[in-house]
């Protein structure tokens, strides 16, 4: 499995999102968040011996699955997911916008902003006439994104380029700054050019790239071998995510081991108090911040380990009904197969980061998806067929 199983640098897979301040105070929170996400990555990627060492302090607890289980029926499952085919017109869409961010673009310095188009402002907000922390900057930004709030990005076009515009402008009430929230202010915009996408050619090619490709043929063949191999994990993930959806739609986990639930409660409060250091914040200062009180924030931790090991739960559940084990070989498959996905540079660098413990009982779910998938009917739909479906659904 590669996507679904995802690898964290604690036991239990659970991350709340975090939202924390942007580079720009106009960012959407959607795109806050993700950023953030990524940032925290990067943290547990810093402290991974640190981590390791904490997880070696306490065994995880260890179960019957079938105690806490309930199975339906798991063999014959039948999912429908989206086809893998690459199109000719996404690889040509990909081109296109790999181009629009190498040195073959062009920034045009006469023109008007139209809808779509990319352009490059300068901007100051003001709050009361008077500049307000987070609210100024150059930014590169689409119009029509949604990046910024609403109203400043329609505010943009049919302003030509060099001309300088007041938008008077609301925050939203819900607004994740509440010195912002709901609060009038004007944002003073300068449009300083405007992207132009020059058409595919060899010369733009082999400028976009350096060099490494000369000619449009080849370097479409590159962009689509990558992204029918994006395409295949796409699938397999899809395909995975519809067979658990399957799995737990027939099948009931009655209680959770609560001493398990407790060691991954633990777990995880103890990487939030990592991300809390990280923020130079103390930990009670920082899940108020983020979330409001620490009733809210364990309520909301407990639902996401209980989400978690419900999979787990289900998936060993599988295994053992079916006698399924790890053996030699396999393990090593393992940490050869998560060492290359993973970015290892060796199979002894994944044990070196992940206890044995934890690895195998990653395989066994693999190894449990696989065999889910061999014994299930899979349907793939069209890209038509799911545009259909979402019509009738609308």
């Amino acid at each position: 499995m590669k996507r679904k199983n995802v690898l964290l640098a604690f036991s239990c897979a659970c991350v709340l999102a975090v939202s924390a301040a942007p580079a720009a105070v106009l960012a959407d929170e959607t795109e806050v968040t993700t950023e953030n996400e990524t940032d925290a990555d990067v943290i547990v990627e810093d402290d991974t011996e640190e981590e390791t060492e904490a997880e070696t302090e306490a065994a995880r607890p260890t179960y019957t699955a079938l105690d806490y289980a309930v199975l339906g029926e798991y063999k014959g499952l039948t999912v429908q997911v989206d086809s893998a085919e690459v199109t000719d017109e996404e690889v040509l869409a990909e081109a296109e916008d790999l181009i629009s961010y190498s040195d073959a673009v062009e920034w045009l310095t006469e023109g008007t902003v139209q809808d779509g188009d990319t352009v490059d402002i300068t901007y100051v907000g003001t709050l009361d006439g008077e500049e307000f922390d987070g609210g100024s900057g150059d930014y590169e930004l689409e119009i029509g994104s949604g990046t910024f709030i609403d109203g400043f990005e329609e505010g943009l076009i049919g302003v030509e380029v060099g001309e300088t515009v007041d938008l008077d402008l609301t925050f939203p009430e819900d607004y994740y700054y509440d010195d912002l929230a709901g609060q009038a202010v004007v944002f003073t915009v300068t449009v300083n050019s405007i992207m132009s996408v020059p058409e595919l050619s060899d010369e733009v090619v082999e400028t976009a790239t350096d060099g490494e490709y000369t000619d449009v043929d080849s370097y479409l063949e590159y962009i689509r071998s990558y992204l029918e191999e994006d395409a295949e994990d796409t699938w397999l993930t899809n395909v995975q995510e519809a067979l658990y959806t399957a799995l737990a739609a027939c099948s009931e986990v009655t209680e959770y081991p609560q001493d398990l639930v407790d060691y991954c409660m633990d777990d995880a409060v103890a990487y939030y108090e990592l991300i809390a250091s990280y923020y130079s914040m103390e930990y009670a200062d920082f899940i108020e911040t983020y979330f409001g009180s620490e009733e809210t924030f364990m309520g909301l931790l407990e639902s996401a380990v209980e989400e978690s090991l419900q999979q787990e739960l289900l998936l060993m559940a599988v295994a053992e009904t079916e006698g399924m084990e790890i053996s030699d070989e396999e393990y090593q498959e393992g940490l050869e197969r998560y060492a290359e996905y993973y970015g290892f540079e060796t199979a002894e660098e994944v044990e070196e980061y992940y206890s044995k413990e934890d690895l195998m009982r990653y395989f066994l779910m693999d190894k449990v998806y696989e065999f889910l998938q061999e014994n299930a009917v899979i349907e793939e739909i069209s890209e038509e067929e799911t545009e259909t479906e979402t019509e009738t659904e609308a």
